[in-house]
């Protein structure tokens, strides 16, 4: 009888302790960019606490790194990848220094990096992930890439052709996590044991995944937006509770030069925040 009063008590902390986030403290959180935050419960499949002007939430943008998540599930699913896969660095410096070692396919997704991206991408080929991105209804579909270039196949994610809006994105998780995806369960449990944050202050696991680029068609053709596009999307799980959450802001004005900091650098903690009031433990 003790341990199902414990397990009870447990299972209901996220509820019992939602705390309201009010369109003010939203907007106060988001007042320099055009943002989107969706909170949805999977047990009543509602959504639980939204900000959303002028429709953003419906917006399409580019998915960048947060494209990790669909193309995880389909690398898995194809045998492509095991969680014992290491993918050999080149040698060559990127962007981050966290880029510059072997790669696991946890390490991949912790540290977002590119080129393991694009190794799978390739080898997955464009029919296979057309036909992955149809089965996921994700976003617009479109793998093209930048125009002339065909590059889709490892630049389509990257602030070029393929958008996705915050919707569209609560839509594919929330298939994912209910098992609704045409995929091997394996597949599914993989990706989401590699997506492991840490916890919020309640003690609820946070699973999650970032994206960073420029706002517009291409990030990488000449005079490039300079306005920064943040995601930050993900599912919490406490016992048989369940929620999943979804992120996003542009910048609405031109940032200084000094400020160097990536989209998702400026979403994640203001992302977090908004989380861990909701699941406040109320005295």
């Amino acid at each position: 009888m003790k341990k199902l009063l414990t397990a009870l008590i447990c299972s209901m902390t996220l509820n019992a302790s939602a705390k309201v986030i009010t369109t003010q403290e939203f907007a106060n959180s988001f007042k320099n960019y055009d943002a989107c935050f969706m909170l949805y419960d999977l047990n009543t499949n509602k959504v639980v606490s939204e900000y959303n002007p002028n429709g953003r939430c419906g917006e399409r943008i580019a998915p960048n790194s947060t494209f990790k998540i669909p193309l995880s599930l389909m690398g898995f699913n194809q045998g492509l990848i095991n969680q014992n896969t290491v993918f050999k660095w080149d040698g060559k410096s990127g962007e981050l220094t966290s880029w510059n070692q072997d790669q696991t396919p946890n390490s991949w997704l912790k540290n977002s990096v590119l080129w393991v991206s694009q190794q799978i991408s390739t080898q997955l080929g464009h029919d296979a992930i057309k036909s992955y991105l149809a089965n996921f209804s994700y976003g617009n579909q479109d793998f093209t890439g930048d125009p002339g270039k065909n590059n889709g196949i490892t630049h389509a994610w990257l602030a070029s052709s393929l958008k996705i809006s915050a919707v569209e994105q609560l839509n594919f998780l929330k298939a994912m996590l209910t098992n609704q995806l045409a995929l091997r369960k394996e597949a599914i449990a993989d990706t989401k044991h590699n997506m492991y944050l840490g916890q919020l202050d309640n003690g609820a696991a946070y699973y999650g995944k970032t994206g960073s680029g420029r706002h517009g068609r291409n990030e990488r053709l000449e005079n490039p937006s300079k306005l920064r596009d943040g995601w930050f999307v993900g599912f919490i799980e406490n016992n048989n509770e369940k929620y999943i959450f979804v992120s996003n802001l542009t910048d609405k004005h031109i940032p200084e030069p000094s400020d160097k900091a990536y989209g998702s650098q400026l979403l994640k903690p203001i992302t977090l925040a908004f989380l861990n009031q909701y699941f406040t433990n109320q005295e």
